[in-house]
């Protein structure tokens, strides 16, 4: 047999709705068999106290005939009434009409008489008769003469309440039957919607259709809406990002293609012996370094993004912001303000921070002309360390603002590139590095228009303490 755990969705559904059902009924059950036998018992105790007033104060002469026999009473239908004298001897017994078997009773002396008087109990029969037993009343004799018991049979009670359980029984095991089949429907109707769930999440793995949606049959508000809505948005967010990654490939593929293939150019000239004279071969090699260092840089930046995505840890150290950024500027007309009192100290990797000013300085001398100001600002601000980069270009349309920090996205066509203030071409992956070391060192960086034009990166770092 399966373990529960391993059950199907509907077998667990329908196990509980039928072992909820079960206990309500055997909980009922117990209840209503109890409160019958209650019910039963009072009503023959009751029955007992009123052969008691009617038989305490006739004399024995008056029960008995002159024969010996019992005179016909209403009360000697299923009872056995028996007068015995003060020490417990059975002095007389008369019993109702086919009734068989006596209750098996105490020494019934004085003591034992006071203390059980009025109170009614149960006694086992005395014989083999049957095991029902009987409700026995016992009380003192007014002439003081010994004790007076009164017993009924308990056979008819016992059998109206085992009539009783059985009908209880019967009822159900019908409604478990019944509440078995209507629950197989409702389990089957209400998980509908999870099954065309199932079988489209099927199609889309066996597919690779990414495209696709799993239906939204519930309403939104409904756990069955809530899934499907929660599909849809993970199969967007899957294609997206097997797009993004689809993207990345082609575009890492195409930046590394184009050095190889100067590579290769180069050297096919030189093999066929195109380029002879030593100033040329100096110029060709020197384009060769040119290119593989081009090449270096870019698969640096990768292996960087990689270990970025990992998470491995980057070292923590007290860095200075200010020295950076003035390093970063030295030798470019970029105007320097520090922001607030504080010093701007961060922890964090001093190499990686200083490819974050660097990425932004180099970004923002590539894409604006000669002459545009360029303004670095540095400080405290807010309890954060702040780095903002300010320039007066022509700024980044709002189109693009939200992919500028994707890898290999570029802009080219709508900025302007100086390749004499910056001669780098780049691979659109500085500011994804930008992104990447400040996630990691736990800040944010974000972009905004420059009032006047232009583009103002900021980057937010925690303070150190």
């Amino acid at each position: 047999m399966k373990a529960p755990r391993r059950w199907s969705l509907r077998a667990r559904l329908l196990a509980g709705v039928l072992t909820l059902v079960a206990a309500g009924f055997t909980c009922a059950g117990v209840a209503s068999v109890k409160l019958l036998g209650n019910y039963l018992t009072d009503r023959v105790d009751e029955q007992l106290r009123i052969a008691q007033q009617e038989l305490v104060d006739a004399p024995l002469q008056q029960v008995i005939d002159a024969s010996g026999r019992a005179r016909v009473l209403s009360v000697l239908d299923g009872y056995v009434v028996q007068w015995r004298d003060p020490s417990g001897v059975l002095e007389y017994s008369i019993s109702g009409p086919g009734q068989e078997g006596a209750p098996k009773l105490p020494t019934l002396d004085e003591a034992t008489v006071k203390k059980l008087a009025g109170k009614p109990f149960h006694a086992r029969n005395a014989g083999d008769y049957h095991d029902a037993g009987f409700r026995v009343l016992i009380t003192e004799r007014p002439d003081g003469q010994g004790s007076l018991v009164i017993s009924y049979d308990f056979t008819e009670t016992a059998r109206t309440m085992g009539q009783f359980v059985v009908i209880e029984l019967a009822v159900m095991m019908t409604v478990l039957s019944l509440s078995a089949l209507l629950g197989v429907a409702m389990v089957r109707v209400g998980l509908r919607p999870l099954t065309e769930v199932e079988q489209t999440a099927e199609e889309i793995i066996a597919g690779g259709d990414l495209s696709r949606r799993v239906p939204e049959l519930a309403a939104p508000g409904t756990e069955m809406g809530r899934l499907s809505s929660t599909l849809n948005t993970m199969l967007a967010e899957i294609e997206g990002s097997v797009s993004r990654l689809r993207r990345f490939v082609g575009d890492a593929s195409h930046e590394l293609r184009t050095p190889v293939t100067g590579i290769r150019g180069l050297a096919e000239l030189y093999r066929q012996g195109a380029v002879t004279e030593p100033a040329e071969v100096a110029a060709l090699v020197a384009r060769i370094e040119s290119e593989a260092t081009r090449m270096g840089v870019l698969v640096e930046d990768l292996l960087l993004l990689a270990r970025l995505d990992e998470e491995r840890l980057l070292r923590s150290e007290r860095v200075d912001l200010v020295p950076i950024v003035a390093e970063a500027i030295e030798g470019h007309p970029i105007d320097l303000e520090l922001v607030g009192d504080e010093e701007p100290i961060v922890m964090g990797d001093e190499d990686r921070l200083h490819q974050v000013v660097t990425n932004l300085v180099t970004n923002a001398l590539t894409h604006t002309a000669s002459g545009t100001p360029i303004t670095v600002r540095v400080g405290v601000d807010a309890g954060k360390v702040l780095l903002e980069v300010v320039d007066h270009g022509v700024g980044i349309p709002p189109e693009h603002v939200k992919r500028i920090f994707e890898r290999f996205y570029r802009i080219d066509p709508a900025r302007v590139r100086d390749h004499e203030r910056s001669p780098a071409t780049g691979a659109g992956l500085g500011l994804s590095i930008v992104a990447g070391i400040v996630t990691a060192h736990g800040g944010t960086v974000s972009i905004a228009q420059t009032s006047g034009g232009g583009a103002t990166f900021r980057v937010e770092l925690p303070l150190s303490e």
